[in-house]
Parts: structure tokens; sequence; C-alpha cells
């Protein structure tokens, strides 16, 4: 499973980032640069709901 990225709150990506993000292009060294300058950060993943 791939690493899904938003944006950093507070940050604007050039050209847009989907709201519920997206995996990075590994090839694309613009997109990498977004991550380790803190633009694009890792999504945490919704917990599940506890059963009972």
């Amino acid at each position: 499973m791939k690493t899904i990225y938003i944006a950093a709150s507070g940050r604007v990506i050039p050209g847009g980032w989907p709201q519920d993000g997206r995996p990075i292009n590994e090839l694309n060294q613009f997109e990498r640069n977004l991550v380790r300058d803190g633009d694009l950060i890792e999504a945490k993943p919704a917990k599940p709901p506890k059963k009972d």
C-alpha cells in the first residue's frame, strides 16, 4: 500500500493537491521536494470504530 500525502496545515501547494490526499509520484522531483520540505505530510489512517 502506498503512502498517502496531504498538504501540511497552512501550506499552499502550487497546482493544488487533493483534500483527501494521494500518493506522490516517486519519479517526480518536485513532489519529492514537497515531502522533503514539509509541504506534504503523511496522512494518518482513520481508526476503525471499536467493537463492544
